[in-house]
């Protein structure tokens, strides 16, 4: 651009300057003829004067006849004058034609002198005076008319020269005014483009510049120019750009610092909120000075007042505890040596009060450049509910919650110590008793769980006053309790403790005013070289504490190496029921029932036995528990259940116009379920066997459970027409309530009553009582376990309807059954005993 304004300049210069140079040069041209002008005029002005003197000096030569000295003397000096005159002609003039001229003239005037000078001094000779006179008059005569035609040259040549001077001006003018003119018409078409060229650019670059200064950084020329304002426009692009990114950068640090200060008032808040919340007392040593400052709170924490504390270390170590305080100076030394990047403590704290307050001390030093501690700043805090906390979690984490003694953890941790001290004593040994609330759950499902919580608060009470100093005894859960027996030297001293125990467990226990007796059964294990750890001694216990139970509870067992082959035995026999069913291995036999009323079997009862491929036989009271507890009875008694009533199909299909027959199942209280009315549903109508032909055996201890449910449930089944009997009635909690509100049909008195009746007049009794029972409540009668001809006409004289047993018929298979036949006659025989009354008499015809 500057290349371009250079040139444009130059050029109206150069324009400019040719113009004017030819105007001026017209100009000269013009004022040459101008002056020429002049020169003319002054040379007329001279030939005027110099024909004013020559015709002032004829005038004086025609007017003196004589000429004397004054005259003279006027006519030298106008003589004088002429050549004057004539040499400034000469000098003015530059023309050669008038140049000549005037030399010619002035040659005259020096003729006219000298005519005039001889005449002069010729003035004592008349005649030559005369003719000098007159020599110098036609002298001067030939001066005047030459001056005359000069005159007349000069005139015309006067007026051309004036002419062309004038012309030479005007064209002077045109010129000067085209110059003019041109050069404007230059300058507006350089305006015009330089304008163009810098204003818009310019225009562009300030209108960009009020968008930045606007605030839009990084605003850019879209449009590219050449020369300066290119470079202009790329330099605002990059300032433009360059201040976007500064303010991008300066936006961003600004949102940091924004941030960051936002953070520091957060921080400085949530510090100064959690210094109220936390309500930590604050403290600042001087290591220099070996000053202390403590904040308010942390003197109010203590009881203090704020002036009431000094400031020197020895104020706060004098109110640690004695047993911390080595340990509390040991961390702070270890922190200004640089051991530990930070200090922290938890110790006691004296109380203004005399009590100990636990505190957890924190801080953390300043160093010099030399690493040294010059200042230690802190908090502290009262921890003194967290570690009461503390103590009782881990009190509750080993102990049981609801009679706190000791739980599982801590006595197996205790029983571990006894096993890692058990070589550092080898005089003394260990036991472990292991005890159980016999029929707990009875109590607790009839009571209540807060009475049942209340018995086992009492009888740990009581099992805790029955064992010597140095005994654990702990809680594992539910009715289970442990004991750890130290310094046993046999088998008899943890045998007098279990003694001790069983006669503590005779005294009943008042709880809501009520009296409950309680009986317990334990398992004694004592620790030998077999046992390598807790788990298999409490494993020995435990054991004996089934074999205890098993043996009748309210008892105690010793553990014997028989025990554990019995009960590796048991968990076999567990694992080959499993597959029993699937393999056919079990097996229903059959014991009929006989009615003496039509001395006829009138049904059967369907018993369960197990074909075990090496134990043969297995009856099913060493069965049937563990099927109930490994919940494979369900499986088992619906199989039972549908095969019995198969056989009875059979049966009655086989035997024709008979009797109708029924068949009594017995129903463990697991299988007690809706399931149960779906599948005697189900195995009724896929049989065909009569409702009415089907009894199930319940015991007592079924009733006893959940009343409501099982009442709905014994009501749903009796509403099917299925019989409902009572089995081993007399031997549970036998109840005049639960027979008045369970829909059942038949009592059946268990063996234990009817073996003894003949030879016990109180179960003869309580025979009798049954079957009055049964008659006041219109219920029938089963007597089982007949096995003599005494045992049945003991019941005949009762009025018993029904009998079972052996001397009947033995349990066995339906096709053994059916292929024997069996029959039964009445023989009638005087009675002598009883006077002459009839008796029956049983006799088996193949």
């Amino acid at each position: 651009m500057k290349t371009r304004i250079i040139t444009s300049l130059a050029l109206l210069f150069a324009l400019f300057t040719s113009g004017s140079v030819f105007a001026l040069l017209t100009f000269a041209s013009a004022t040459d003829l101008y002056g020429h002008v002049v020169k003319l005029h002054q040379i007329e002005d001279l030939r005027r004067q110099f024909l004013a003197k020559v015709l002032k000096v004829q005038a004086n030569l025609f007017t003196f006849a004589t000429a004397n000295q004054a005259d003279l003397t006027a006519t030298v000096d106008a003589v004088i004058d002429l050549d004057t005159i004539a040499g400034k002609c000469v000098g003015c003039h530059h023309t050669p034609a008038i140049t000549a001229r005037l030399e010619d003239l002035r040659h005259g005037v020096l003729d006219y002198q000298n005519g005039l000078s001889f005449y002069m001094t010729a003035s004592a000779d008349r005649v030559r005076t005369g003719q000098l006179k007159h020599d110098a008059a036609l002298i001067g005569n030939a001066l005047l008319s030459s001056i005359e035609t000069m005159s007349s040259e000069a005139a015309a040549n006067l007026s051309r020269v004036s002419a062309a001077a004038g012309t030479e001006a005007r064209r002077g003018k045109i010129l000067l005014a085209v110059t003019f003119f041109l050069t404007c018409l230059a300058g507006v078409f350089v305006a015009v483009h330089l304008t163009r060229s810098i204003t818009r650019p310019v225009n562009d670059i300030v209108a960009a510049t009020k968008v930045v200064a606007g605030g839009r950084l990084g605003y850019t020329l879209s449009r590219s120019y050449r020369a300066e304002f290119g470079e202009l426009a790329r330099a605002f692009n990059s300032m433009s750009l360059s201040l976007k990114s500064d303010q991008d950068s300066m936006l961003q640090e600004m949102a940091e610092r924004r941030r960051a200060e936002t953070a520091l008032r957060e921080s400085e808040d949530r510090y100064a909120l959690a210094e109220r919340g936390a309500n930590d007392g604050l403290w600042d040593w001087d290591l220099g000075a070996d000053r202390i400052y403590f904040s308010p709170r942390w003197k109010s924490m203590l009881g203090y007042a704020d002036r009431a504390l000094g400031s020197a270390p020895e104020d706060w170590f004098g109110l640690v505890h004695a047993d911390d305080l080595p340990t509390l100076k040991g961390r702070l030394a270890a922190h200004f040596s640089g051991e530990a990047e930070h200090f922290s403590a938890e110790h006691r704290v004296r109380h203004k009060d005399g009590t100990y307050r636990w505190v957890l001390t924190r801080g953390i030093a300043i160093r010099d450049a030399a690493g040294k501690a010059s200042r230690m700043a802190g908090s502290q805090t009262d921890v003194t509910d967290r570690k009461q906390a503390e103590q009782r979690l881990l009190h509750d984490a080993f102990h049981d919650a609801l009679t706190d003694l000791p739980n599982r953890a801590l006595f197996v941790n205790r029983l571990e110590h006894a096993f890692s001290a058990a070589p550092r004593h080898k005089a003394d040994s260990f036991a472990v008793l292991f005890l159980d609330l016999d029929r707990f759950k009875f109590v607790n499902d009839s009571f209540g769980h807060a009475v049942g919580d209340q018995l086992l608060r009492a009888f740990a009470a009581r099992l805790a006053e029955s064992l010597r100093p140095g005994d654990t005894v702990a809680r594992f859960g539910g009715d289970e309790f442990a004991v750890l027996l130290g310094q046993v030297g046999d088998v008899s001293d943890a045998v007098l403790v279990a003694d001790r125990v069983l006669e503590g467990m005779r005294l009943p226990f008042r709880i809501d005013q009520q009296e409950f007796f309680a009986s317990a059964s334990i398992g004694i294990a004592l620790a030998s070289a077999q046992h390598d750890g807790p788990d298999q001694l409490l494993r020995d216990a435990d054991l004996a504490l089934y074999q205890a139970k098993a043996n009748g509870k309210a008892r105690y067992e010793v553990f014997d190496c028989f025990m554990r082959t019995r009960t590796l035995e048991q968990l076999r026999l567990e694992t080959d029921l499993r597959g029993a069913l699937e393999r056919g291995e079990l097996r229903v036999y059959y014991q009929a029932i006989f009615d003496l009323h039509k001395n006829a079997i009138t049904g059967f009862e369907a018993l369960l036995r197990w074909q075990h491929p090496d134990r043969g036989l297995i009856p099913p009271q060493e069965f049937i528990p563990m099927a109930e507890e490994c919940g494979l009875i369900g499986r088992i008694g619906e199989w039972v259940l549908r095969e019995a009533c198969e056989k009875l199909s059979h049966y009655t299909a086989g035997n024709g116009s008979g009797p109708a027959l029924t068949m009594n199942v017995n129903i463990s209280s697991r299988q007690l379920t809706p399931l149960l009315i779906e599948q005697v549903k189900e195995v009724l109508r896929e049989t065909g066997v009569a409702p009415q032909s089907l009894g199930l055996e319940i015991t007592e201890s079924v009733i006893l459970g959940d009343g409501d449910v099982t009442e709905s449930l014994l009501q749903e089944l009796r509403g099917l027409g299925v019989g409902i009997h009572i089995d081993d009635f007399g031997t549970g909690y036998s109840s005049l309530s639960y027979l008045h509100r369970f829909p059942v049909d038949m009592l059946k008195i268990d063996k234990s009553f009817v073996g003894t009746a003949a030879t016990s007049k109180e179960n003869l009794e309580i025979v009798r009582a049954i079957m009055g029972l049964a008659k006041i409540l219109n219920m029938e009668v089963i007597a089982e376990g007949v096995e003599s001809q005494e045992q049945m006409t003991m019941l005949q004289e009762l009025g018993c309807r029904y009998v079972q047993g052996f001397l009947i018929a033995k349990p066995a298979e339906m096709v053994d059954i059916l292929e024997t036949k069996c029959a039964f006659t009445l023989v009638s025989k005087a009675h002598t005993a009883r006077g002459g009354g009839a008796v029956v008499s049983l006799r088996k015809v193949a």
